[in-house]
């Protein structure tokens, strides 16, 4: 039946719909060719260069946000009045200079207290004066003999306050007033507050940031509810442990993808030594790359219609010109056949 179909057609038309149709699929083939090729270039070009300096911008960002709170408890803590009078054993004569010093230190870094703890007089000093007596075992005052433990000069610490059970990031810092008197001196800072800052840094149009330890616990997230020491990385929707273990390598930069409900994200993480912590980046592939495609999809479309169009021209004078002297060829043949022909021409 096609071929039927095709004697129809003169030799004209046939090689006009032949050449049309390899040059259609020409197009097509180049299309996709380009969309994947750019695609894909794109996507190391975001994912190696873009994407690292975003999330190193705000690594740099939240080192600031904390470095301050962090200098200031490292100046506490090393504060030769302080630790003078943690070697004398906390006397009441120090405690209204303490008040007005740990109430300058919190106006001026925004904290929601300043501490001091000491494992040696077993008392708890916030920006108000005497806080409360800790208690050896008692699992509230557990943290500050945890610390100490770990040798560390300072670490970042998600916990209840010992006196509110207001959820606080604190920032402890080791004293060492000597004769193996060991104290903690630090800020505690707000979650909600620093939590509403990282909300509001954004990579594309929905992608978030948040901050975990090592660990995998998370410090901050734009869900506040998530920022309460208990939640990790891993119970995160996406977030296998293969996929956490690929991204938490204490790698200055690291990426990977992970498909979820809402399509497949790009995720990175840098980490930051200073603050012991990773800044974790997840944005969706298609704010990266989906409008990137149907702009090189609509470009080659374009690309395309222009270049079919003069190539159907050019197909067209082709065709033509093969076409003519075979059809007068056919005439010829027709007339000798006929008994009419001119073999002189």
């Amino acid at each position: 039946m096609l071929a039927r179909f095709l004697r129809r057609w003169s030799i004209k038309t046939k090689l006009m719909l032949g050449m049309a149709a390899c040059l259609l699929l020409f197009i097509l083939v180049s299309a996709a060719l380009s969309v994947s090729l750019t695609g894909r270039t794109m996507r190391e070009r975001v994912v190696g260069h873009e994407l690292p300096a975003v999330v190193g911008e705000i690594g740099n960002d939240v080192l600031r946000q904390i470095g301050a709170p962090l200098t200031a408890s490292l100046a506490v803590a090393n504060n030769t009045f302080l630790v003078e009078w943690e070697r004398a054993g906390l006397d009441e004569a120090g405690i209204d200079a303490w008040r007005a010093y740990a109430g300058k230190v919190k106006e001026m870094n925004q904290a929601v207290t300043v501490f001091w703890a000491s494992p040696t007089q077993l008392k708890f000093l916030d920006h108000g004066g005497l806080s409360y007596m800790m208690e050896k075992g008692n699992p509230r005052d557990a943290w500050m003999d945890a610390f100490l433990a770990t040798g560390k000069p300072y670490e970042l610490n998600l916990d209840p306050d010992p006196k509110t059970g207001e959820m606080k990031l604190f920032i402890n810092t080791r004293v060492d007033a000597g004769d193996g008197k060991l104290a903690v001196a630090g800020l505690g800072l707000s979650v909600q507050q620093m939590a509403e800052t990282v909300r509001g840094y954004t990579v594309g149009e929905s992608g978030y940031v948040f901050l975990a330890r090592p660990d995998g616990r998370i410090v901050l997230h734009r869900d506040a509810a998530l920022s309460d020491g208990q939640h990790k990385v891993v119970d995160l929707p996406g977030y296998s442990p293969e996929l956490v273990a690929q991204l938490m390598k204490q790698e200055q930069f690291a990426s990977a993808v992970h498909d979820t409900a809402q399509g497949r994200q790009i995720v990175a993480a840098s980490y930051l030594p200073q603050l012991d912590l990773y800044v974790i980046a997840e944005v969706p592939e298609s704010e990266v790359l989906g409008e990137l495609a149907r702009s090189t999809l609509l470009a080659s479309l374009v690309a395309g219609a222009i270049g079919g169009g003069i190539g159907l021209v050019v197909i067209f004078l082709i065709s033509r010109a093969i076409a003519a002297p075979v059809a007068r060829a056919a005439a010829m043949l027709g007339e000798i056949a006929e008994g009419k022909g001119d073999l002189t021409r």
